[in-house]
Parts: C-alpha cells; structure tokens; sequence
C-alpha cells in the first residue's frame, strides 16, 4: 500500500529534494545516542548522521518531515533501492534500502527521522571546480532557488540540505530526477528534465562550494 506522505504543501516536501537517499546498511550494535530502531542505519550513516562515504549523503539536520517522506519513499518503491551501496557492506540486513524498511511501522519511520532531524549538520570534506561552481550559482539561482533557499542549506525547506553535501551523490541524485527515476513534483521534473550533465556538474559543485 502506498504510504508516502504528502501533505505540507503538496509541492514541496518530497521530491522537491535532490537530497536523500539513505544508505541504511547494518551495524553490529547501536551506537550511543542512537533509538534501538536506528541500528541498521549506523553501519553507513553512524549515530550523528554524518557521511565519510561520497556516495552516501549527510543526512543530519534533515527536517524529520523530509526524512519521514524519503522512508515512506523506499517503502513504496517509489525512489531507486540503490542495491550496490549495501554491496558495500558486510552482513547487510536486506537487499537494497527498500527490503530494509519494507515492514518499518510509521512509529519507527518517525523516531528514526526525528533522531536524525536533531544531529547537527556537517559539511563534506572535499574539493570543487571553482569555474562550475559560479556556472552551478547561476543554474541554482534560475531555476532552483524557489524550493531551495539559503544555497540549498535551509532544513526549513523540507527539501532536503544540498549545501555542503557530497557531490557523486548529488551527481547521481540529479540524474535519478532528471530520467524520472524518483518520484518529484511536475514543477522539478521540468527543471530537471532541461539539465545537461554539464549543468548537474555544475550544481553539484556550487552546492558543494556552500556551507564551508
């Protein structure tokens, strides 16, 4: 049964975020501070919600209500299960992200979103084309900036927080949208749709440029 969420104003809250696939792959025990129900998140993401892996986002400071929406995603199909990044991983609990929270409750959905919501943010260590980045400013400001305030950095958008975050994941993301791949409302899809591979370079390398 689909479950995803999407109130708060329909437009917005889900797929309006390049940001949020989560890498849930399995942890032999929970790490302080961490609800019981997140501990086959903490093999990738860890307690805090922070990424060392390129391909895995940062996922603290997300809105809760973003988070929840990417959950209920996975649960209904509607967003890519990214088998290969629980290849990763040893002992993974399931197959891909999807077969993981398959049979989640809506109560472990919320208070795994919740613990995550309240970590802080932390901004990739990495580099970026400084020439893409000014291209990616004018891309994001023509076409992005609506849904996505302050860079991408504002968790208030429920869109997700792309400033700072890892650009091959930003990178893969994009192309998800832009093939259709995840569910988004029709006003991205067009945005998404008009991109290039030289334009989604370029966002990823601004976003990356934010939040230093």
């Amino acid at each position: 049964m689909r479950r995803t969420r999407l109130n708060r104003s329909q437009a917005r809250p889900l797929a309006t975020a390049v940001l949020g696939a989560f890498a849930l792959v399995a942890a032999p025990m929970a790490l302080a501070g961490a609800p019981d129900s997140a501990e086959s998140c903490l093999g990738c993401h860890g307690s805090d919600g922070i990424s060392n892996d390129p391909d895995t986002p940062t996922i603290a400071g997300a809105s809760a209500f973003f988070l929840e929406n990417q959950l209920f995603l996975f649960q209904g199909e509607e967003r890519p299960c990214v088998g290969d990044l629980f290849a990763k991983a040893d002992d993974a609990p399931g197959a891909d992200h999807c077969g993981l929270v398959a049979d989640w409750s809506e109560d472990t959905i919320v208070e795994v979103a919740a613990h995550y919501a309240d970590q802080p943010f932390q901004p990739a260590d990495q580099s970026w084309d400084e020439a893409r980045a000014q291209a990616g400013a004018a891309i994001h400001d023509e076409s992005c900036a609506r849904c996505h305030a302050d860079s991408g950095g504002d968790p208030a958008d429920d869109a997700g927080i792309l400033a700072g975050q890892w650009q091959p994941y930003l990178v893969r993301t994009m192309k998800d949208y832009r093939e259709g791949a995840r569910w988004q409302p029709g006003t991205m899809e067009r945005e998404m749709q008009a991109l290039s591979d030289a334009d989604i370079e370029a966002l990823a390398a601004y976003y990356a440029s934010q939040g230093q």
